[in-house]
């Protein structure tokens, strides 16, 4: 763990992946990216192997999508049932972690076609020419001041 300190909200700051210990703590914020379509192996894993003290304790949940959809966008047939929303994908990470869900919300995202490997960079153009039919372009959807208020409103929360 590392101690941050955000205005005033004091957090111990964790990576999933080195499966850090939940037992100091009441509250636990979950944040994973949602890359193809899930969250990061490394989440799945923390939230599966910890789910019996996860249930104990209460959570809120935050993800990153480099889609800014707030509603599904409406297409035909079975593919509606594919598609989430980013809140959908929030609210699915705070409830895969159990307990008391304080909040969970979902900040945009961003791509950077050059940081991509080329298997994914490969896999993302021809879904691009596929779906949206335009060469695939990076951009920047993720909403810091978004993240912020919704820092802030949680803090609310715990102090309340």
């Amino acid at each position: 763990f590392r101690r941050v300190l955000f205005r005033s909200l004091d957090a111990d700051l964790a990576n999933a992946a080195d499966s850090p210990d939940v037992d100091p703590y009441e509250v636990i914020v979950l944040g994973s990216p949602v890359y193809a379509g899930d969250y990061l192996e490394s989440m799945v894993n923390f939230v599966r192997d910890n789910r019996d003290k996860l249930s104990e304790r209460k959570t809120a949940a935050f993800i990153t999508a480099a889609a800014d959809m707030e509603v599904d966008p409406g297409l035909t047939g079975d593919e509606d049932e594919l598609l989430h929303t980013q809140q959908d994908y929030a609210d699915g990470l705070a409830e895969m972690a159990g307990g008391q869900v304080l909040a969970a919300r979902g900040f945009g995202g961003r791509l950077v076609p050059e940081q991509l490997d080329e298997p994914d960079r490969k896999m993302l153009s021809w879904f691009y020419r596929f779906l949206m039919r335009d060469e695939l372009k990076g951009f920047d959807l993720l909403d810091l001041p978004k993240a912020k208020r919704w820092g802030e409103e949680l803090k609310s929360v715990l102090d309340g």
